[in-house]
This record gives C-alpha cells, structure tokens and sequence, in this order.
C-alpha cells in the first residue's frame, strides 16, 4: 500500500532531517544527517534524479518537502532504520 513521505529539517548546522513515512494507520520515522538523507532519497528508494533534485531544492527553500504515493513496502523499513512511531490506534 503506498504511504505519504514527509522531510523537515531538524536543525541547518550540521543539517539533519526527520523523515516521517505514514502508510495507512501506521507511521515509521527515521532522522538522517545530509549524506544519510541523499543516500536514502538516491539509492535506498531510487528515485528518479529529477524528482530528488527537486525535493531537495524544496528542503533548502523551505525546510520541507512531501512526496506522495510511496511505494516502500513496511517490511522493508525497519531494515532501513526507520522506527515505527506510536500512533493513536
């Protein structure tokens, strides 16, 4: 099932970035550094370059980006170090 992808940055020096996946009723975090948040966008999800380069524009501009429909199976992301945050259930 394809969740929503949500980054914020946590702080701009050094940058650190929160990612929060929700799929369905359950939402997964993960708190990456710059190079960590790159290696995620480019190869551990690959994206295409275009639609990296523009998410990552939109952290610099704005501290922020949303990307819907992910499509990361939630068996898959533990092993990518996401923690699997408390919810409202």
């Amino acid at each position: 099932m394809p969740g929503t992808l949500h980054i914020f940055r946590l702080k701009p020096d050094p940058p650190q970035y929160q990612a929060n996946i929700n799929i369905g009723a359950n939402s997964w975090v993960r708190v990456f550094d710059a190079p960590g948040l790159d290696e995620f966008l480019r190869h551990s999800w690959a994206l295409p370059e275009s639609e990296v380069e523009a998410m990552l524009g939109e952290l610099r501009a704005s501290g922020r980006t949303t990307e819907a429909l992910v499509d990361i199976p939630e068996s898959q992301l533990a092993e990518m170090g996401f923690a699997e945050s408390p919810s409202d259930k």
